[in-house]
């Protein structure tokens, strides 16, 4: 039979790009040079290697694709007042760019959106959990926004200010969860600027939570997404000193003591081999070359799985989705940065129970909460940039929206950050 072909990637456009430009600017201390913007943004929005350097003949010229297409957004924004050029191909948010990107205000936490079992606050991640039941929720989530690495404008150390900031946030943490909760962190890697090493901001940020907050580490997990792209490209495919990183980081922490889980709610199917010696009878009482002696009848039992590995192995390339396409449909931006399913689902089933309360912080796309839902567990996400609150809300079919559209978000300027 015929499989059907899968639908091609559709290109990121320049509307598209326009968010995600002031984001990146807004991440760089508020100004940016154009080439560190080329790479920031294709990884915001995911735009494959190939993609990256694809040219077209124009004039006469090869003229890369992508490339022309950033700079197209940016000029753009500069005719929209969102950009200013400071020179030398260096580009400073103005007043009007930081307000497009819609953050909420120090101090607001509104509800946008609600399902079944869900709901989604726009605010600040320190200030949204206030607003939860102590002792309510059995897991914390999520994929924090990861460190700057270079210095902003006014001379500050990102990482150790980043690094700060999240301790801040995560010591509120340990009284919402119940006693046996647990909190599970996505952090990727990142290069150092200018140079072809990696932060240890995430041994560095585990060191701290243990010694300052006196959390335990359960377990360290490895992330294997094979879409990946090779970034950066600087050193993996210009200079070709690195190899294509694949890996994200995924820590399992215990803020109260010893976590509720069960592993038998994420077993894998087992191997031919095992399938075979079980229904062998098990094995025949062998000694292994490393000294370890199996006894007659081992593995005879039909568990139902193997107990899997913490290596999660998942394709991060969700193209062409409901979500996405009706994200775009409204004139939303599309999150960059979205977990594939079964990143939050194996925890999710190994750390709640059905009825049990989620909780993700940094929810971007609210993909934690959409998996989590058809589990039967509850959910609460929040979001500091409202267009990414209300695009999430095309992820759950019964959600309501409490305003009739972004529109009276919008006008609300109460709302955002000046």
């Amino acid at each position: 039979m015929n499989q059907p072909r899968p639908r091609p990637r559709r290109k990121v456009s320049q509307d598209q790009i326009v968010l995600p430009l002031l984001d990146c600017i807004e991440n760089e201390g508020g100004k940016a040079h154009t080439h560190a913007l080329y790479d920031a943004i294709a990884l915001k929005c995911d735009v494959p290697e190939a993609e990256q350097q694809e040219t077209t003949l124009l004039a006469g010229r090869n003229v890369n694709v992508y490339r022309r297409s950033v700079r197209w957004a940016q000029q753009r924004a500069r005719l929209m007042g969102l950009i200013n050029s400071s020179g030398r191909g260096e580009w400073e948010l103005t007043g009007k760019g930081r307000d497009a990107l819609r953050q909420a205000a120090p101090g607001i936490v509104i509800t946008v959106f609600t399902t079944e079992k869900g709901v989604a606050l726009f605010g600040e991640a320190s200030e949204a959990v206030a607003h939860i039941d102590d002792g309510s929720l059995r897991l914390i989530l999520t994929s924090p926004p990861y460190p700057l690495l270079r210095e902003k404008q006014y001379g500050n150390k990102p990482v150790e200010e980043y690094l700060d900031w999240l301790i801040r946030i995560a010591e509120l943490w340990p009284k919402k969860l119940a006693g046996d909760g647990s909190v599970v962190l996505n952090l990727g890697d990142v290069f150092r600027s200018g140079e072809p090493m990696l932060s240890t901001y995430q041994e560095r940020l585990i060191i701290r939570l243990e010694d300052d907050l006196g959390w335990k580490l359960c377990s360290r997990y490895a992330w294997h997404n094979p879409s990946k792209m090779p970034a950066p490209a600087e050193w993996v495919t210009v200079r070709r000193v690195r190899v294509r990183p694949a890996l994200e980081q995924i820590y399992w922490l215990a803020p109260n003591g010893e976590p509720y889980a069960d592993n038998t709610q994420v077993l894998v199917p087992y191997s031919e081999s095992m399938r075979s010696r079980i229904a062998a009878g098990g094995e025949k009482g062998a000694l292994r070359p490393s000294g370890h002696e199996l006894s007659a009848g081992a593995f005879s039992v039909d568990n139902g799985g193997a107990v899997p590995t913490n290596l999660l192995v998942a394709p991060n390339s969700e193209s062409n989705s409901h979500y996405i396409k009706a994200c775009r449909g409204q004139d939303l931006p599309v999150h960059p940065a979205r977990f594939p399913t079964a990143v939050p689902e194996h925890f999710i089933k190994l750390c709640t129970m059905v009825g049990d309360t989620i909780y993700d912080p940094f929810s971007g796309s609210f993909k934690t909460g959409a998996v989590a839902e058809p589990l039967g567990r509850n959910w609460i996400g929040s979001e500091l940039m409202l267009d990414y609150v209300v695009g999430g809300a095309n992820r759950f079919p019964d959600a309501v929206l409490t305003r009739q559209g972004i529109g009276d978000y919008r006008r609300a300027a109460d709302l955002f950050a000046c």
